[in-house]
């Protein structure tokens, strides 16, 4: 399928619904291979500063507006994405999606136990849902070759990784030698487990699940302080693009 993507601070965000993001995710599910990176504002911000985590975004296959910041900053920019597609929501229409046709599923990450009981609670939700296999994500970067393995012997159709932000770096290394595409999904594993919990949804709508986040784990505050950052460099994005039209 043609996607018509939005430029956010020179990133390529993909201008696609949830469904049409799951449509996308099959091509590549069916050619054995991609990266999707679900990106919110601080992703984006802290790429523009970091040339390892720049080259990761700019390699991926298909990135999406995880957060509503991504979704305004598309706004003020005046080309408007339809929705936001977080990594939460986009897993769990994958694993409904593959429920419904056979696909696998691999779940790698978190601590030891949490992807095994992530994947239990999925069954529970899709009842015909295939996990192909899990893994924790406490492992070394020389283990890799093994992990990889694990993955590839297990014939998973698609690999979801939850190793903060350090995922989408390791699925980057990786990609090549993977045989099916992979999505870093944050805490998502944590949320399934009944370790962590999301946000209401009306925080969701809202655009204020970063206040749930940063209630729940004060140390993200750091973190927070690029969202206005953030915010000045859309602006300025903007205020440069009309005078390029000018």
């Amino acid at each position: 399928m043609k996607i018509v993507r939005v430029s956010i601070l020179s990133y390529p965000v993909a201008k696609l619904t949830l469904p049409q993001t799951v449509a996308a995710v099959l091509e590549l599910i069916s050619a054995r291979r991609g990266h999707i990176i679900t990106a919110n504002a601080e992703i984006l911000y802290a790429a523009k500063s970091d040339a390892a985590l720049d080259s990761v975004i700019r390699a991926a296959d298909l990135v999406t507006a995880d957060g509503m910041g991504v979704v305004w900053a598309s706004r003020i920019l005046g080309d408007p994405l339809p929705e936001r597609v977080s990594g939460y929501d986009l897993l769990h229409a994958i694993a409904q999606q593959a429920s419904q046709t056979d696909l696998g599923l691999f779940l790698l990450g978190a601590a030891p136990g949490v992807a095994e009981a992530a994947a239990a609670k999925l069954q529970r939700l899709y009842s015909d849902l295939i996990i192909a296999g899990t893994y924790h994500g406490f492992f070394k970067e020389e283990e890799s070759v093994e992990v990889m393995e694990r993955v590839k012997s297990s014939n998973a159709d698609f690999l979801f990784v939850a190793m903060g932000l350090g995922g989408e770096a390791w699925i980057y290394r990786h990609k090549q030698e993977l045989n099916c595409p992979a999505m870093q999904v944050g805490g998502s594993f944590d949320i399934l487990a009944g370790i962590a919990t999301r946000a209401p949804r009306w925080m969701q709508k809202s655009g204020l699940e970063w206040a749930h986040r940063l209630y729940r784990e004060p140390k993200r505050y750091r973190r927070m302080l690029s969202l206005p950052k953030f915010v000045i460099a859309v602006i300025a994005e903007r205020f440069r693009e009309k005078g390029v039209k000018k």
